[in-house]
């Protein structure tokens, strides 16, 4: 696998430090800062903890930014759900990102698209009617609900409605 720390540039910027004030905070050589940001050399471990603890964020966020190219486009992808309903989704990093147009009267479940993951739902228009386990929520327009995907859950529309629903993996 291949990084380029050259991105340490961009966010140290962001947090609106100069390379010596960051060199100060995390206690790693001007010199070493600087040929990382010109993405040269080999770090050592240690010195991207000192370097991402004093920007403030864990030392996976900074690899994770390091490790790919950014931005990312991706295209959507289409599908039937909820039996009469019309989804367009796309998958970003392990989320994916549903918008979804229901009829009035759909309703059912989705179980192919989750994983062990978290899911977010908005409302956008009309009302749904989401079962979680022996609880149920009617959410309107600007209602949201998180659940954990594992829990038994179906959807309902009340109304035709527009929903945008968010898987993100559980992160351990």
């Amino acid at each position: 696998m291949s990084y380029d720390f050259s991105v340490l540039k961009a966010v140290r910027g962001r947090k609106n430090l100069t390379i010596g004030q960051l060199s100060k905070a995390c206690g790693v050589s001007y010199v070493v800062l600087s040929k990382l940001e010109r993405n040269g050399g080999n770090p050592e471990f240690r010195t991207l903890e000192r370097v991402s603890r004093a920007l403030g964020m864990p030392i996976h966020h900074l690899l994770a930014l390091a490790e790919r190219e950014r931005p990312v486009k991706v295209g959507e992808k289409k599908c039937k759900i909820l039996g009469k309903g019309e989804c367009r989704y796309v998958e970003l990093d392990g989320a994916r990102i549903f918008v979804i147009r229901v009829p009035k009267g759909a309703s059912g479940r989705a179980p192919e698209f989750h994983g062990d993951d978290y899911e977010r739902c908005f409302v956008l228009d009309g009302r749904i009617k989401i079962k979680v386990g022996d609880r149920e929520y009617v959410l309107g327009a600007g209602d949201g609900l998180v659940l954990d995907s594992v829990q038994e859950h179906s959807y309902d529309a009340v109304e035709a409605s527009t929903f945008v629903k968010v898987l993100t993996p559980k992160r351990t």
